[in-house]
């Protein structure tokens, strides 16, 4: 009896401690959090006593409410592209613009924090009828994640690269089809295996009226956004499955340093192939350069020869980095 009038007495103290949400909000914690903090001004521990929660309930209050959109923090990154080393390295790189992400950031993940960076960028610079090729990688896969909610029915969001079962987490179709909801925007997935198993597979499936229909599309971009892999010890290529360390060898040998939106090349921009290439299911690479804007985004120390090698081939036209990596580029270049 006595322990059952404590636990009673217990459950009138929580609820004094979380009075409901105003009418207004209804049920919606993250709302009414963001609307105390946001447009009241309140401090997160002094919402967190009208809440009658923790100081870290509140944060993550704050954080859901960013996620699904309720708020939308606008920076301008652009202004990024002031700053004396992005002028420095677009000069030097042959670039159209250049972003630099700050050292000293949070401790997340680099991918994940320059995804970040190139998700606030395309927001700034997407345009109502684009047409976005991506292409598949970790970094891309942080700004699909990255990107805030938006309305833009008039953008095609496609796949330049055929898709691959292995690359489950980071894979093309995902990449693609993530920006796309994010954007609220048209998705075209490439409905072909990234590789084939011989070149006469690969010359019918191009014949295909479909495959033909989305290469159509893919000539038509007007932006392309890709990350960058390096050669050098463990690599995405051979972890996510597309390649087997032999057919790696083959380009290693040849002298290649990297990987970027279906292409090796070597430091000093050659476009190198092998026979793994006529099997490939990619955008050809003259359509790729005839696209206007060709977004690479990526950084590392250890993807500073393959992003030199990427930028001599004149893959990319605008980048988006870090502070070491941009330093490292400016030295070598």
């Amino acid at each position: 009896m006595f322990s059952s009038m404590r636990a009673n007495r217990a459950d009138d103290k929580v609820a004094k401690r979380k009075p409901p949400p105003p009418m207004q909000f209804g049920a919606d914690q993250p709302l009414w959090a963001a609307w105390l903090y946001y447009e009241e001004g309140l401090k997160q521990d002094e919402i967190a006593e009208r809440l009658g929660i923790s100081r870290a309930s509140v944060f993550n209050l704050l954080q859901k409410a960013r996620d699904e959109g309720i708020v939308t923090i606008t920076i301008d990154p652009t202004r990024l592209e002031r700053a004396d080393l992005s002028v420095e390295l677009k000069e030097k790189g042959g670039l159209l613009e250049c972003y630099v992400l700050p050292a000293g950031g949070s401790a997340a993940a680099l991918y994940d924090r320059i995804g970040r960076l190139g998700a606030r960028i395309l927001e700034q610079k997407i345009e109502n009828d684009d047409v976005i090729g991506v292409a598949w990688g970790r970094t891309v896969m942080s700004l699909s994640k990255a990107l805030s909610p938006a309305n833009k029915p008039g953008v095609t969001v496609a796949q330049v690269t055929g898709s691959s079962i292995a690359t489950y987490d980071f894979s093309p179709e995902l990449c693609t089809s993530n920006i796309a909801a994010r954007l609220n925007a048209r998705c075209v997935n490439l409905h072909a295996p990234g590789v084939v198993s011989n070149p006469s597979m690969k010359t019918l499936l191009m014949q295909e009226p479909i495959i033909e229909q989305h290469f159509t599309l893919l000539r038509q971009c007007t932006k392309t956004l890709f990350g960058v892999t390096h050669l050098s010890g463990p690599t995405l290529l051979e972890d996510s499955g597309v390649m087997t360390e032999e057919l790696l060898l083959q380009y290693q040998k040849k002298g290649a340093v990297g990987f970027a939106s279906g292409y090796f090349f070597d430091p000093d921009g050659t476009i190198i192939r092998t026979g793994f290439d006529d099997r490939h299911i990619v955008m050809p690479i003259e359509d790729f350069i005839n696209v206007p804007r060709r977004i690479c985004i990526g950084g590392g120390a250890e993807k500073i020869t393959a992003i030199q090698g990427m930028l001599k081939a004149a893959l990319a036209n605008v980048l988006i980095t870090d502070q070491d990596t941009a330093r490292s580029l400016c030295r070598i270049l």
